[in-house]
């Protein structure tokens, strides 16, 4: 999933909002930024489909297991969870390009 979304901001929208050519250790940070963002919209959205005995599960999961095994439940829990994915990469990507067209007009 991380992969995807890194993929995904190193090609596709540094390069929709010209921000390429900025030094990679900026690159990096911007990176990282958005990638937690996009996962945290990714686990709001699944937990708002949750159960209330998933969502008190996912919560122990999230203090006592790995990221390996949080991933492992959220897809258990949600089979299209990559799909998901996709289109919360999608709506961060129209809200950014939107802002900054706004700002840079």
């Amino acid at each position: 999933m991380t992969n995807y979304i890194q993929d995904f901001l190193q090609k596709d929208l540094l390069v929709e909002l010209n921000l390429q050519d900025l030094p990679n250790e900026k690159k990096e940070k911007f990176i990282l930024q958005v990638g937690e963002i996009i996962q945290k919209n990714l686990v709001m959205r699944v937990i708002s489909e949750m159960s209330e005995s998933d969502k008190d599960e996912f919560e122990i999961i999230l203090k006592k297991e790995s990221p390996e095994k949080t991933q492992e439940f959220l897809q258990e829990k949600c089979p299209n969870l990559d799909e998901i994915l996709k289109e919360e990469i999608s709506k961060f990507k129209q809200q950014t390009i939107a802002t900054m067209s706004g700002i840079t007009k």
